[in-house]
């Protein structure tokens, strides 16, 4: 017991200094990391955009709560990953390849939230919203939109949870259509019941708008039939 008590804290403590490194790291590149969750608001409202401070100390507070905010994601990966090295000498072979392959499957779902939260459903929901200023200002008074950047950033920072939750729900698709595998008639039983969940989580995360809601409702309808199609012929290529 003594020894793996030593070795959670040798853990905790490589846990802790990763996070202060990564700290670091993102503060020496904030200004990186700032141009990037702001480019997504220009992919398609392309008009000379900018944001505005109303205090002196906001831009840093802005800067620590990127930094914090990316920290903790890094953090987040690293704890799954000493907490599946720690718990791996308990498994079993298949179980072990299982949750390796599940850890994977649920890295490359992170690292597809980022993209379509960056490149869909930030610039589509920014786009949406933005569009009501158009209206008003052209059928009856003048407005003019002038965005804070801790307004933005929490904005950002609620869409990339969006994107991360709905992606994961993949995730899950994997653990249940690797325990399907073959059984076709159950996969086509719950078809129906996995497109009502798209459909209702796109109604969540996008923008109140038909087109957007089709769009969105349609692209992981695609995905989860590329997942069912994978399975069933890794399926058959196996027999």
């Amino acid at each position: 017991m003594i020894k793996y008590f030593l070795e959670i804290k040798n853990r905790i403590l490589l846990l802790f200094l990763t996070w202060l490194a990564s700290l670091f790291i993102c503060y020496l590149h904030k200004e990186t990391l700032l141009f990037l969750i702001t480019q997504p608001n220009k992919i398609i409202t392309n008009n000379g955009f900018y944001f505005i401070f109303t205090n002196v100390t906001e831009i840093f507070s802005v800067y620590i709560q990127l930094i914090t905010f990316v920290g903790f994601q890094l953090l987040f990966f690293y704890l799954i990953y000493h907490l599946f090295s720690f718990l791996s000498l308990a498994m079993f072979k298949t179980e072990f390849y299982y949750f390796k392959t599940l850890l994977k499957f649920s890295v490359v779902s992170w690292i597809c939230s980022i993209i379509f939260n960056n490149f869909v459903l930030v610039p589509i929901t920014w786009n949406f919203f933005l569009s009501f200023q158009e209206i008003i200002s052209t059928k009856f008074i003048k407005l003019h939109f002038e965005s804070k950047l801790t307004e933005y950033l929490s904005f950002y920072i609620l869409m990339y949870y969006l994107a991360v939750c709905y992606c994961q729900i993949f995730t899950i698709l994997f653990f249940f259509l690797s325990y399907l595998n073959d059984k076709n008639k159950t996969t086509k039983r719950f078809r129906k019941l996995f497109y009502y969940v798209f459909v209702v989580f796109s109604t969540l995360i996008s923008p109140p708008d038909v087109l957007s809601q089709v769009f969105v409702s349609s692209l992981f309808i695609l995905i989860y039939e590329l997942l069912v199609f994978s399975f069933l012929l890794k399926y058959q290529l196996t027999r």
